[in-house]
């Protein structure tokens, strides 16, 4: 095994030694042998050498690795065996998103751009932590020098923000938020009412029609669109902040907010046949799990069937 981790980790294996390098990996018997070759390279590493961020990375293997959706349990048990070797030596694959530099009067601006199935997170250069949820983008400076620090959302994020004399303002299409420093979750997508979700600080929202509405800690507050009234409610914030540790997580949610998160969770289509099955609720917690998973998950908690067009990548629920 030692000579296939070396040539794996110099890029220097074929197809084959690669083949057989993850079917000795993926042996129980050689589970001690693996972590001792891990572990002498890890002690052989030079390790004054700054590692960068690859989360974002290892999050496209995990989605990569689901989206081949194999049924059979030797497969999947292949599979999550596979994820777990790439966690550890950080294969590399596309990254989960692409920035684009544009002049502006003000000077550089930055956009990154999140694709379905996947998030990533960044920081800002006055220190405010982001994380950018499936589906979604931002726009910013890259390099605040205003007495203001604005970024432009579309989609979902969550934000610690780095505290300041500056005040820090999210601008969505429908809602701003703004504060000095606090960490709250944004959701601003197109085809949802928005909902800012405040975990701690204090936040200030002012609507299109200029209504202003302040935010406590384990509140969230959602924005009617058409009469751009304010509601507030008592929340668990985890719920609505769990994706960016790459959970999704459900607490006797309607399917069709259960069909919306999944549809941007695993890049596919889905459509409710029956309307009556809209309210039907689902609880359960999600993290890497592969989209055939979580169809059968469905399939015994909720009174669905399902048909699954893996080519076209739409997904039809029908009532059980």
């Amino acid at each position: 095994m030692k000579s296939y981790f070396r040539k794996y980790l110099s890029d220097s294996c074929s197809t084959e030694d690669f083949e057989s390098f993850i079917e000795l990996a993926t042996d129980k018997k050689n589970q001690n042998l693996f972590e001792e070759n891990m572990s002498e390279d890890w002690k052989d590493n030079d390790r004054t050498i700054e590692t960068p961020d690859l989360s974002p990375t290892l999050h496209r293997i995990h989605y990569e690795l689901n989206k081949t959706e194999l049924g059979d349990s030797k497969t999947r048990k292949l599979v999550f065996y596979v994820s777990r070797i790439a966690a550890v030596l950080f294969v590399p694959l596309l990254i989960a998103y692409f920035i684009q530099w544009q002049s502006r009067s003000s000077g550089i601006e930055q956009t990154i751009v999140t694709p379905l199935a996947s998030q990533t997170s960044f920081e800002l250069s006055d220190g405010t932590l982001v994380w950018l949820n499936a589906g979604s983008s931002i726009r910013f400076p890259s390099k605040f020098t205003s007495n203001k620090r604005i970024v432009k959302l579309t989609g979902e994020a969550y934000f610690d923000v780095k505290k300041g004399s500056e005040p820090f303002i999210v601008e969505t299409k429908h809602v701003d938020i703004e504060v000095l420093g606090t960490a709250f979750n944004v959701l601003a997508y197109d085809n949802e009412l928005p909902a800012i979700t405040l975990e701690r600080g204090k936040v200030s929202l002012r609507t299109e029609s200029n209504q202003k509405q302040f935010l406590s800690p384990g509140h969230q507050a959602t924005v009617d669109t058409s009469e751009y009234n304010i509601t507030l409610k008592t929340v668990d914030t985890h719920l609505y902040s769990a994706w960016k540790d790459h959970q999704l997580i459900f607490k006797n949610d309607p399917l069709s907010t259960v069909a919306e998160k999944l549809e941007r969770w695993y890049n596919v289509e889905i459509e409710i046949a029956d309307p009556s099955l809209l309210n039907s609720k689902l609880t359960a917690r999600i993290e890497f799990e592969a989209f055939r998973e979580v169809l059968d998950l469905m399939q015994l908690t909720m009174p669905v069937d399902y048909q699954y067009d893996k080519d076209l990548r739409k997904l039809i629920i029908t009532r059980k």
